[in-house]
């Protein structure tokens, strides 16, 4: 068995598993001792690998795991309440909020490393459930603001001036803002996702050259330009999925079709959801179906070749870093 197996005897006691698969992947599969043993693409390779064989683990025999995650997501978290956008009242202490567009748990040892490096000591970090469906709207609606927009929509809204945020958007790595004193911030980078959402990203070497140049640079413009003395949090809306070599399910299914070849779909209101489907997350309340785990859809033209994508319901996909950081 493989040091990095998930213990399948772990997946029978409801209640534990989903806390117990959140501990795995932060301290064994994406932890900093095996990131710094391995350079980047064996560490995505081999990573990828664990968590492919546990998500068809779940799919042939704990499919309540699912259901499971999808519970957890109302309970993580939010940018929201982290800047105060839900209180009555401005916070009196002014905080920072990040969110890296796509990043992964993938990116945790980096980020943590870059921390201590930067002089920021961490208070926290793990695991959280993202919004459903996850989508960049959808988080921006749901998790910052109560309105389906895009983050480069945020800047000179007035729900945020009401609560002294000012918000922020970049969109190229090295784009810089001189973040202004005195204020909550928000801070909001379209990378990693508009680097994997590219056409060219098929190929494994995209990882590295994210790990070493991408990560450091988007860092550098963001964490290390924050006014001194700001808490910090450090987030994402929505993980990846990466579908290299025998990294994606190989059992026919149709679910796939049912969401017109789509990772994810949101059903108007004169449709009908699609009844219960083994590789199918319904979400009712949003009239809104997703893949499970490991199934590749296969739209048209260049998007199906890519080996980096989301909006699905796969572990990767889900579970994004909620790091919260302090001045030394």
């Amino acid at each position: 068995m493989s040091a990095l197996a998930f213990q399948s005897s772990r997946l029978f006691t409801e209640g534990e598993r989903l806390p117990a698969i959140k501990s795995w992947l932060t301290e064994t599969v994406w932890a900093q001792a095996r990131y710094q043993q391995s350079d980047p693409e064996q560490y995505l390779r081999s990573g990828e690998e664990a968590v492919c064989r546990l998500e068809e683990l779940i799919a042939t025999g704990a499919q309540g795991v699912w259901d499971e995650l999808q519970a957890d997501s109302p309970q993580a978290p939010t940018v929201k309440e982290w800047l105060g956008l839900d209180s009555p009242l401005p916070l009196i202490t002014s905080r920072a909020a990040v969110v890296f567009d796509g990043l992964s748990l993938r990116e945790l040892p980096l980020l943590l490393k870059m921390a201590e490096e930067s002089g920021f000591r961490v208070k926290s970090a793990r695991a959280v459930a993202t919004c459903l469906p996850t989508e960049t709207i959808h988080y921006v609606d749901e998790r910052v603001i109560g309105t389906r927009i895009g983050p480069s929509q945020l800047r000179g809204r007035t729900e945020l001036a009401l609560k002294n945020v000012e918000a922020f958007y970049l969109d190229q790595p090295n784009a810089r803002h001189a973040f202004p004193v005195g204020p909550s911030l928000l801070i909001w980078s379209t990378y990693p996702d508009r680097l994997f959402a590219d056409d060219n990203a098929r190929n494994e070497a995209l990882f590295t050259n994210f790990h070493r140049n991408y990560i450091p640079t988007i860092w550098k413009y963001t964490l290390q330009d924050i006014p001194r003395g700001l808490p910090i949090v450090v987030t994402s809306d929505h993980g990846y999925i990466f579908f290299g070599a025998s990294l994606e399910a190989t059992r026919d299914s149709d679910a796939p079709e049912l969401l017109g070849q789509a990772r994810w779909k949101e059903f108007t209101p004169d449709e009908v959801l699609p009844a219960w489907h083994a590789d199918l997350q319904i979400l009712p309340r949003s009239h809104t179906a997703m893949l499970r785990g490991r199934l590749r859809a296969r739209p048209q033209g260049t998007s199906s070749r890519k080996l980096y994508q989301h909006g699905g319901f796969s572990l990767m996909e889900v579970l994004v870093p909620w790091i919260e950081l302090e001045p030394r």
